[in-house]
């Protein structure tokens, strides 16, 4: 029997992380009404020492959950789970929808991070090596992406803590630097998208913690947000050929999918995605 439940794409968990997304029993009503739940990049802190254990245990049991409920998970790596899957893009309805993390299209990933420095020249530094038909490639992109990330994390000096707003209190260049990457992400995910994937109509992105919907030209971006600082967090929906957005609240200690659409796209043609999902499917931590 074919799944009627709808496809859902969410991102920025950071289980494992104070503030986030505490424990996976908190999207239990997210996985039960979900046929397939895609969480679009940072879904675990599992480089951070104080974090990793618990990011793991939490991660393990969304899988278990998933699996308990007939629901495809389906993971795609971000630049704080650069290795969690081999998978930073997914592509549905036919090409004209783009699922990927968003924090390719700045050199320090996370420009605003204390280790911005870093990442930047290792970035530059993969970039430069790269052979030039590799370097023009997406394949090129989120190797340099994947290196940066994992430049900080194996760094002598140690991970940097994550930003919070108690330490952008006493940092003004780093909060004026995320307020610069929030007026320039879609535009650059614009550029982004026109690049590589020319024919996407639609572009779903997280990274930048800022839940926005905007419209370039004939494309929509569409930014997931968080589930933690600064929120809100945002859902994006499909069911049937029809693509929604939703808020997600919290309630009771659960996550739940608002009832009320903040935007709607029909004509997506979603109903050849299922081998894709497949596909991408997450199984598990390797062996």
């Amino acid at each position: 029997m074919n799944d009627t439940r709808p496809v859902l794409v969410i991102s920025d968990l950071h289980l494992g992380r104070p503030g986030m997304v505490g424990e996976a029993r908190e999207l239990q009503p997210l996985v039960e009404s979900s046929s397939t739940l895609i969480v679009n990049g940072d879904a675990a802190e599992l480089h951070l020492p104080d974090c990793a254990d618990r990011a793991a245990a939490e991660l393990a049991e969304l899988r278990s959950r998933c699996v308990s409920s007939g629901t495809r998970l389906v993971l795609l790596a971000g630049n704080h789970d650069p290795e969690l899957v081999p998978w930073r893009l997914l592509e549905l309805a036919e090409g004209r929808i783009l699922v990927t993390h968003g924090d390719g299209v700045d050199d320090a990933l996370a420009p605003w991070s204390e280790a911005a420095t870093l990442i930047r020249e290792r970035f530059r530094e993969v970039r430069a090596s790269q052979a030039a038909p590799h370097r023009s490639s997406i394949d090129g992109l989120f190797e340099a992406c994947r290196l940066a990330a994992l430049a900080e994390f194996k760094s002598e000096d140690g991970i940097r803590p994550p930003t919070s707003p108690m330490s952008l209190l006493t940092a003004p260049r780093r909060l004026a630097e995320i307020i610069r990457f929030w007026l320039v992400h879609s535009r650059r995910i614009d550029r982004f998208t026109d690049q590589y994937r020319p024919k996407a109509m639609v572009s779903l992105v997280g990274h930048s913690h800022r839940a926005a919907i905007t419209r370039r030209g004939d494309r929509t971006i569409i930014n997931t947000g968080c589930f933690g600082t600064p929120g809100p967090a945002l859902g994006v929906r499909f069911l049937g050929d029809t693509l929604s957005v939703h808020r997600l609240r919290r309630r009771r200690g659960e996550w739940r999918l608002g009832t009320e659409a903040l935007h709607t796209l029909s004509d997506m043609n979603l109903e050849n995605d299922q081998t894709t999902l497949e596909a991408h499917e997450w199984a598990g931590f390797a062996a």
